[in-house]
């Protein structure tokens, strides 16, 4: 008899279409051919459903979607995801462009920054996300449409927290500092954007732990750092999880983080214990960063990876 997961819900406000170019050499006021180009749906609630889908978690992927580009976007998602809430807005839905450079190796990241939604639609698709949750799991990343109050994610979360429900939140830094103050279940900053909400220089890795337990004296359970090659750590109010990644040949970091982020939803999911969510978690970043443009991981990649990671515990 099979276990019935509690159900997962990915709310992206501003996806996108992200058009990745890789190139051999940009030159300054000269023509560039791309080697290669790819078109992927993107924004990062819908990165992290499309990884939810390949560690075949059944979750609900809510987006907005506007003008011909919408359109566009809605046929990408429908090749990629099954259970999806549309809402249709006014506006064209935008591109995120990404390119890829051989010599010297380096990628080059613009995102564009989406049109203004009114409340009534903001509200609409808020209603939708929470029924759906119920008392799951919520996935609140990404920013925020132009005109959106900054406590838009603070709302959900606490409306969520009231039905039971656990919201886990990749944001901005301007962004995850307002919702701090509704107690998310988990947040996930990069190592730049805790810089930010704390405000400290972040020189090594005691100093990250530091600031992380700061972060989980304030209710919010677990606290996730993302560090690049460098791995990940998960801080609950106890204890500090980490996990270091070994050397991988990386295509693009576009979409990895999200994987991570799909990797923490799928694990707690799935009550795994706390040092297995993050080996599944750092093996969905550095599985996806090994694929071109914002294609992500395959899940034999990651049952391959989870087996060769080790944790280390830090504290308590």
């Amino acid at each position: 008899m099979s276990i019935q997961l509690p159900p997962v819900v990915c709310l992206s406000l501003n996806p996108a279409i992200d058009l990745t170019y890789e190139i051999s050499h940009l030159q300054h006021e000269q023509k560039t051919r791309a080697i290669k180009t790819y078109y992927h749906p993107g924004g990062t609630g819908i990165n992290v459903g499309r990884a939810l889908a390949q560690l075949n978690i059944d979750a609900i992927t809510c987006y907005t979607s506007g003008g011909k580009l919408g359109e566009f976007l809605d046929k990408l998602i429908a090749s990629e995801l099954k259970n999806t809430v549309k809402l249709k807005v006014s506006g064209e839905t935008r591109i995120n462009t990404t390119l890829v450079q051989y010599s010297p190796c380096s990628q080059y990241e613009i995102n564009a920054e989406g049109t203004a939604m009114p409340p009534t639609q903001l509200n609409s698709l808020k209603q939708q996300f929470l029924g759906l949750c119920a008392g799951g799991i919520g996935v609140l990343t990404g920013s925020l449409r132009p005109d959106m109050p900054i406590s838009t994610y603070a709302d959900i979360v606490r409306k969520l927290n009231a039905q039971g429900g656990q919201a886990i939140v990749d944001a901005p830094a301007k962004i995850l500092a307002e919702t701090l103050k509704s107690t998310p279940f988990l947040i996930k900053p990069n190592r730049h954007e805790l810089t930010q909400l704390t405000g400290k220089k972040l020189d090594s890795l005691d100093d990250i732990i530091v600031e992380a337990k700061k972060i989980t004296e304030q209710g919010i359970s677990y606290v996730c750092v993302s560090l690049a090659e460098q791995g990940a750590l998960l801080v609950d109010d106890d204890k500090t999880y980490y996990c270091n990644l070994p050397a991988i040949k990386v295509n693009s970091t576009v979409g990895a983080g999200d994987s991570l982020v799909a990797g923490l939803a799928y694990g707690f999911a799935k009550d795994m214990p706390t040092s297995q969510v993050l080996k599944w978690a750092v093996a969905c970043g550095a599985s996806t960063s090994q694929h071109p443009g914002t294609a992500l991981f395959k899940l034999s990649e990651v049952s391959q990876l989870v087996d060769k990671l080790t944790v280390e515990i830090k504290g308590g």
